[in-house]
C-alpha cells in the first residue's frame, strides 16, 4: 500500500528527506533491517515450544502495520497542537 501522508515518522524519520519511504513494503523492509541491526532476537532469546494441541510454536519480535485506533490518532494529533 502507498503511504499518502506521514503523521509521525518514528525515530528514523522515515517520512523525511532522503528516506524515500512511501510504500508499506519499503517501511517493513526498513524496520526489519533496524530489528536485525539491534539484535532483536536477543530481546527474548530463542522461543520454541510445543502447545497442548501438539503443534510447535516459535516466538518472534517483529514490526507490524495495523489500522490505528481512532482514539489513539485523536490523542496523538492533540499532542501536536
Amino acid at each position: 500500500m502507498r503511504i499518502k501522508k506521514w503523521l509521525r515518522d518514528g525515530n528514523e524519520g522515515f517520512g523525511g528527506p532522503g528516506q524515500e519511504v512511501f510504500h508499506t513494503e519499503t517501511l517493513l523492509e526498513a524496520a526489519g533491517r533496524l530489528l536485525d541491526k539491534s539484535y532483536s532476537h536477543d530481546i527474548v532469546g530463542e522461543i520454541l515450544f510445543e502447545g497442548e494441541d501438539g503443534k510447535i510454536y516459535v516466538g518472534t519480535v517483529e514490526f507490524c502495520i495495523a489500522e490505528a485506533n481512532p482514539d489513539y490518532v485523536k490523542q496523538i494529533m492533540e499532542e501536536e497542537d
